[in-house]
């Protein structure tokens, strides 16, 4: 088993408002039918393990470092969990996004080199999302921006979001694509049989966006956007050569016309980290169709193990350039994170 990097960087690591977690209880019980993905998820967990994940997602002392310190994770990208704050009104949301961003910009002054929050927006807001985003980046010395899948059902290739992919590829700020539970107009084939959540659900909802954001030719229009998904790109880097040639052939008179082929936008605009999926076969994979320079390890903490990613992550057969980059040093890079 090969030893460890000098660093070990988990690129999609939880944590939550308590806050936000209150007013989202608050929301679904006034707004029942709204969201009935999320209500779903949230019947799927026990009671007991719910209070588990909470006291772990807001803890950045006990819990939280002894799951680093065992695993040998140096360092967390910080992400609020789904839906974060995109379920409110708009006035609500960018609230208690800002909320969010000066309490974790807080958290990483005490200790920078332990956590790199992401800056939390609330897209529902496009203008004021742009300049949180700015604020974050700029005034907070947050490392890119979150976005929980859709908004409402909505997603991020509808032009009114724009002003967002325009502030992030202005401000160099990768926009990290979190998955939610599908959207209400799609979500009810998921509730049966559980598959809402992490088993099915966050993959077809979180590639879905990242596709429609390929194909509605966002990226011809923001070359420079970098997006990164979890889960090794929800399943896109296997169906990726079918899309191409799908693609070629399909002459639907509404289809956007693209300056390149589906596959060559994920490599050059997409990221992808392990999360969840420290899996030999699927890492190689995705590296043969990625390279080793677009991968970013991950443990998806508290949501997973992060001593078994960490172990199955030290044990893939990777040479040294490649166990570098992928363990901290694209992360450094995409975060714009101090190398130590």
């Amino acid at each position: 088993m090969a030893d460890m990097p000098k660093r070990l960087i988990a690129a999609e690591e939880g944590f939550a408002l308590p806050e936000i977690q209150a007013a989202t209880r608050t929301w679904l019980q006034q707004h029942p039918g709204e969201e009935p993905g999320l209500l779903a998820l949230m019947q799927g967990f026990g009671p007991e393990q719910s209070r588990r994940w909470f006291a772990e997602l807001v803890d950045f002392a006990g819990a939280r470092e002894s799951a680093m310190n065992m695993a040998g994770i140096t360092t967390q990208v910080l992400l609020h969990g789904s839906p974060g704050v995109q379920i409110f009104d708009a006035d609500e949301g960018s609230r208690l996004a800002a909320l969010a961003n000066d309490r974790m910009a807080e958290v990483a002054r005490r200790d920078p080199r332990r956590y790199a929050p992401l800056t939390t927006i609330a897209p529902q807001a496009p203008e004021k999302a742009a300049r949180e985003l700015e604020r974050g980046m700029r005034r907070l010395g947050l490392h890119g921006g979150l976005i929980n899948s859709h908004t409402k059902g909505e997603y991020l290739d509808e032009p009114k979001f724009w002003p967002i992919l325009e502030a992030a590829e202005a401000l160099g700020a990768p926009l990290y694509l979190h998955p939610r539970e599908p959207a209400p107009a799609m979500v009810r084939p998921f509730v049966d049989h559980s598959l809402v959540g992490p088993i099915w659900g966050f993959a077809a909802d979180t590639g879905l966006h990242a596709l429609r954001l390929i194909m509605a030719g966002v990226f011809d229009r923001f070359p420079k956007l970098q997006i990164v998904l979890g889960h090794l790109g929800e399943g896109l880097p296997f169906f990726i050569d079918r899309i191409d040639i799908r693609y070629r052939v399909d002459g639907s008179p509404g289809r956007v016309k693209l300056k390149r082929w589906p596959s060559d936008y994920l490599k050059t605009n997409f990221h992808l980290t392990t999360s969840g999926m420290n899996w030999a076969p699927a890492v190689e994979q995705s590296i043969a169709v990625m390279g080793a320079d677009r991968i970013l390890f991950a443990a998806d903490w508290p949501f997973e193990d992060a001593t078994d990613a960490a172990q199955r992550f030290r044990a893939l057969p990777l040479g040294p350039e490649q166990r570098d980059l992928i363990a901290y040093r694209n992360a450094e890079r995409l975060f714009h994170i101090a190398p130590l």
